[in-house]
This record gives C-alpha cells, sequence and structure tokens, in this order.
C-alpha cells in the first residue's frame, strides 16, 4: 500500500474531510487532495503532525512494502491499531471498568443499611445510595465508546508488537486469573459468617452478618476489574477470534435492550412493594413475571426475523 492509499484510508477511518483534515494539519485543501492522488509528498514536519493526528507510527506512514502484516503474516483489509492506540485503549477500559465495579459493589454493600437501620431514615438513606450506584453505571453506560472502531473491525498490527504484547498477555492472564480466584475464594468463606454469630434474639443483625455483603462487593469488584482486562487483552491478542465471536454476539442480542429495560424497572416495583406495603415475600414474584415477559418477547422478536 503506498503512502496516499494509506493517507486516504487512515482520514476515512477518522471520519474527516480533506478539509477538516486540512484545518487540523495548517495546510491547504489542494495539498491534501495532491497527496491523496499520489501527486505529490508532504515535508517531515506535516508527517510527523500526521503521525499524531493519525496515532501511527512514522514507519507505518513511510514503508512502501506494503500495510504491516497482521498475526498471520497476511495483508487483509483491516483498521491499522498502533501500539500508541491499543494501549491508550486499554487504558479507556480500565477507567470504565473501575467505574461499573464501583457502581455494583455500592449497590451490594447498600443492603448493610435495611439490616443495621430500622428507622424511617435508614431507608430514604438505602434509596440515596442505591441511586449513587445506579447513577455511576448510568454515567459509564453514556459516557462516549471512544475506540469502537477496535472492538467491531479486524485490526493490523505491526508484526514486533503483536509478538510482544501476546508474550505479556499471558503472563497478565496468571495475574487476573489469581484476582478472580481471590474473589471465589473470599465468597465461599463469607458463607460460613453465619456459623460464627451470637445466639441472641438480634442474630439477625449480629455485627458479623455486616462482614458478608462487604465481602461479596469486594468480590465482585475484582471479577469485574479482571475480566474486564482479560477481555480487553484477548481483543488485541487473538483479535480474529474475537471479531468471530463479536459478530455472533451481535446476532444474537439484537432484542437485548429489553433485559435493560425490564430488570430495572422490576427492582424498582419490588423494593416498592417491600417498602411501602411491607410485602417482600410475594413481591419478589415481579422477578419471575418479568423473566416470564422478556422471554416471551425475545422468543416471539425472534420468530419473525
Amino acid at each position: 500500500m503506498e503512502f496516499y492509499q494509506k493517507l486516504k484510508k487512515l482520514r476515512a477511518q477518522k471520519g474527516w474531510s480533506q478539509e477538516e483534515f486540512a484545518e487540523r494539519l495548517q495546510v491547504s485543501r489542494q495539498a491534501v487532495s495532491k497527496w491523496e492522488n499520489g501527486q505529490g509528498f508532504p515535508e517531515t514536519e506535516k508527517l510527523v503532525k500526521m503521525s499524531r493526528l493519525f496515532q501511527v507510527s512514522l514507519d507505518y506512514l513511510l514503508k512502501g512494502e506494503g500495510q504491516p502484516f497482521g498475526a498471520h503474516g497476511t495483508t487483509e483489509e483491516g483498521y491499522y491499531a498502533s501500539q500508541e492506540v491499543v494501549e491508550a485503549y486499554l487504558l479507556n477500559k480500565k477507567q470504565g471498568a473501575k467505574r461499573i465495579a464501583v457502581g455494583v459493589a455500592i449497590l451490594i454493600a447498600s443492603i448493610l443499611l435495611p439490616m443495621y437501620v430500622q428507622e424511617t431514615f435508614s431507608y430514604v438513606l438505602f434509596m440515596m445510595v442505591v441511586a449513587s450506584g445506579v447513577g455511576i453505571l448510568v454515567w459509564q453506560g453514556f459516557s462516549v465508546k471512544a475506540y469502537k472502531e477496535l472492538e467491531t473491525q479486524p485490526l493490523i498490527f505491526d508484526d514486533s508488537f503483536i509478538q510482544d504484547f501476546r508474550q505479556k498477555s499471558m503472563a497478565n492472564r496468571k495475574r487476573y486469573g489469581l484476582l478472580i480466584v481471590t474473589g471465589i475464594v473470599i465468597i465461599i468463606v463469607s458463607f460460613g459468617i453465619p456459623f460464627l454469630t451470637n445466639d441472641t434474639g438480634h442474630a439477625d443483625r449480629d455485627p458479623l452478618l455486616a462482614l458478608m455483603p462487604l465481602i461479596w462487593a469486594c468480590a465482585v469488584y475484582l471479577f469485574i476489574i479482571a475480566g474486564s482486562a482479560m477481555e480487553g487483552e484477548r481483543l488485541i491478542a487473538n483479535n480474529e477470534e474475537y471479531v468471530k465471536e463479536y459478530e455472533q454476539y451481535e446476532e444474537s442480542s439484537k432484542h437485548s435492550w429489553i433485559h435493560a429495560v425490564i430488570w430495572p424497572v422490576a427492582a424498582v416495583i419490588f423494593l416498592a412493594i417491600g417498602f411501602i406495603w411491607n410485602a417482600w415475600h410475594p413481591g419478589w414474584l415481579v422477578f419471575l413475571v418479568a423473566a416470564v415477559f422478556t422471554t416471551a418477547y425475545t422468543t416471539w422478536k425472534s420468530s419473525k426475523d
């Protein structure tokens, strides 16, 4: 692939017109047009700026023997992911996973409030804590999805980079696996806490029981952090396999939005039934109704498709 072909492709991937790209590079649109038609070549200063704008190496822009080789030495079409882009993507994914993990951990730990404080204020505080956890998750859900191309397209890497990355990824998997195992172990251990509580009339409010939701919150935090990191690195290290699985997932989850709507609504109804009418026991049936409804809806839509 020649320089002018790479330039045209990289600009299109960014979604910039020739005018927009020219403004960012501080040149005329005619200059960009000439470069993309193979009628000229930019000076070194402009090449360096292009490298930064497109987040690719100068080596990729300048070498003329073809585009970077993929994992199997092929030259198939795909999105070129430089080392800088991959590192930025993984950092972005890590930050998003932390927000999700904190939000979920807050929701799990919030059940301490109605367990230990029976006054009306505790329910108000409980709802405020739940709202903060949900708010964090919603904030993350509506955050701008950066690096979407990396998750939806086949990727092309510099051969030396991808080989080194795979070696590091294999070492990291052991660390992530240890985090997951730690989470599983502490959850199992937590189920022994009720046997250590005092045998009193208020055993259900024994301070030791407070450790259980806190332990569960910590374990889920570890699961989310480790799972997200493993998924992000697998996208890079085993990209061809990941893209195939993503396409299958997209096909099978066209109607998954119904779950994102029904289950939060069911949770709100369940809490309302419990707090307003103190009918926690029959109230749980709302989740059974939600499960039946979502199953029926997805089955019906799939049959129509």
